[in-house]
């Protein structure tokens, strides 16, 4: 039983598929009609003369055509492309002005003509406040970029000059410290070669330092040094050092007359301011 319905099955599907093909030839066979295409000529000329404008003035159509057509050869090129669309409104403006001029209507706005601006003068003053800030800050921005750079340049050439001033401090110590060794050594060879005396310039610079003096052959102390002496001392013994002695005693370099003068050694009293009366005397005095 199953096997009938299963080769019925079979039949019909393929009953199907050969009305399928049969439909598609027969469509195949019958070619779809053609359409034909009416041209009158004088038709579409009438309708062409009747929409066209060459009877009306140019101030009325404002049509212009551009002398040469816009050629480009990269169309890619946004800036070759947009350079020849520049170049052809240029013209069209130039020839659009002269037929302007030529039909004799006026375009351009007189001296004395005052109208309301689309924009009030409140808004122009924000935007014109807004692009006067931006300028400020694009020139600020500028001035600190450049600052920067002056600042690192700066900074480059005093490292340079620290660089070279310690190359040359090495130098003249390896120098100094060359001719030493020899000096040491007893071997001179080419001292002079190099140009420094060692022991003027210690013996001046330690002299320097300290503010002495050669006195015979001999360095003496300076005079900070002798006025601390004679201030502070300057060591051993300390005891009796403020004790009068004969030579002090009979010294009196010191002595002023005009200061020590008073009424004790010019024979006189002392004057001073009379006292006040007791209570009694003034009482017998009234």
């Amino acid at each position: 039983m199953t096997e009938r319905i299963y080769n019925e099955s079979i039949n019909v599907d393929d009953d199907e598929t050969a009305l399928e093909i049969a439909a598609l030839q027969s469509e195949n066979l019958i070619s779809p009609p053609k359409k034909e295409y009416i041209y009158h000529k004088e038709a579409l000329v009438a309708l062409l003369e009747e929409i066209s404008q060459k009877k009306l003035k140019w101030i009325h159509r404002c049509d212009i055509t551009s002398t040469e057509p816009v050629v480009v050869d990269q169309t890619e090129d946004d800036l070759d492309r947009e350079l020849k669309f520049y170049q052809q409104g240029l013209e069209a403006a130039i020839q659009g002005k002269q037929a302007v001029i030529k039909a004799g209507v006026p375009f351009s706005r007189p001296d004395d003509y005052f109208a309301e601006m689309v924009k009030t003068d409140t808004h122009m003053a924000k935007i014109r406040e807004k692009l006067l800030a931006q300028q400020q800050g694009i020139q600020n921005a500028e001035e600190a970029k450049k600052q920067r750079e002056l600042r690192k340049y700066g900074k480059k050439i005093q490292q340079e000059k620290l660089k070279e001033r310690e190359d040359k401090k090495k130098a003249s110590l390896d120098k100094i410290a060359t001719i030493k060794k020899r000096l040491r050594s007893g071997d001179l060879g080419d001292a002079d070669d190099f140009d420094i005396d060692v022991d003027s310039d210690d013996d001046a610079n330690s002299s320097a330092r300290s503010g002495s003096t050669k006195r015979g052959g001999k360095l003496a102390p300076n005079k900070k040094r002798l006025s601390k002496n004679d201030r502070y001392g300057f060591g051993g013994k300390k005891r009796g050092l403020k004790r009068n002695t004969a030579d002090s005693a009979g010294d009196i370099t010191g002595f002023s007359v005009k200061r020590n003068k008073s009424g004790s050694f010019s024979g006189g009293a002392k004057k001073g301011k009379a006292k006040r009366p007791g209570k009694a005397k003034r009482q017998r005095g009234l």
